[in-house]
């Protein structure tokens, strides 16, 4: 049996591979290219990029896809190559948000989820949006993150690491203006994008309330986009139940909650 929850996360693991190789494909063909082309292009990867950290990696994090443990190793490899990142950098960032969840701060004090909206929020409201998904990146301790793997994870951190820095030189080697005015710009929009989901995600809900402390939505076509991503108050109830069983968890939780229609980004915010 290769899948260790369901077969239906084959589709998970063929959204990482389209990304890397897309990459590859993009770098060398970047040359004949089209300037509208090349923007149609970048845009396709930012919601690769956000796709993957709301859906791949994210699922990966929770229930790793694979029955065989090298099989789950190298995926890691691989994902993070998609991601340009660790995977085991998201791993602890995303473990600190499910522990403390959107919390909230005492006056004076700091938010100990540091992806909460608050943390950087004056007056105990939430941080703007535009200034949370811009800058939110650039204020991530990544080595602090690092040092949080212990083990097996500090090793598994350091050839994950190897892997990245291993596929940016392959696309410097393709084509280095590729990496400088196209991949690096598209990469650096994708944590954006990610940020901001995460903030749609979030924003409006309650705090300190792990049955109201989230956002979700229902629609059908999104959730079949997104692999049930907008069953977010759901996950962060359950965070261990598989994606394709998440819906089940709508019936143990308050009706009196945020629920937004459509997608998460029409949690936009008004004012």
């Amino acid at each position: 049996m290769l899948f260790k929850y369901s077969k239906k996360d084959i589709f998970l693991v063929i959204v990482c591979l389209l990304n890397v190789s897309g990459f590859l494909l993009a770098a060398n063909y970047y040359h004949g290219l089209s300037s509208v082309m090349k923007v149609i292009l970048g845009v396709a990867f930012v919601c690769f990029y956000c796709t993957n950290y709301q859906c791949v990696s994210h699922n990966f994090i929770h229930n790793n896809f694979f029955t065989n443990d090298k099989l789950n190793f190298v995926f890691s490899l691989i994902n993070s190559m998609a991601m340009g990142l660790p995977q085991t950098l998201y791993y602890q960032h995303h473990m600190n948000h499910h522990r403390y969840n959107n919390d909230k701060p005492a006056k004076g004090n700091e938010t100990k989820d540091i992806s909460s909206l608050y943390r950087y929020g004056k007056e105990g409201k939430e941080e703007g949006l535009l200034t949370y998904s811009f800058i939110g990146f650039f204020r991530i301790d990544l080595v602090s993150l690092a040092k949080r793997n212990k083990g097996d994870k500090r090793r598994l951190f350091y050839v994950e690491l190897i892997s990245v820095l291993i596929f940016w030189c392959v696309l410097i080697d393709i084509n280095y203006k590729f990496f400088l005015m196209f991949y690096l710009p598209v990469w650096y929009l994708g944590q954006v994008a990610a940020l901001m989901e995460n903030y749609f995600e979030h924003y409006g809900a309650g705090v300190n309330d792990r049955k109201r402390d989230s956002v979700s939505c229902y629609n059908k076509l999104y959730n079949f986009l997104w692999f049930n991503n907008g069953y977010h108050q759901e996950h962060h109830f359950s965070p261990t139940t598989h994606w394709t069983e998440i819906e089940k968890v709508k019936d143990l939780l308050p009706k009196d909650r945020k629920i937004v229609d459509g997608a998460h980004f029409f949690n936009f915010p008004r004012s």
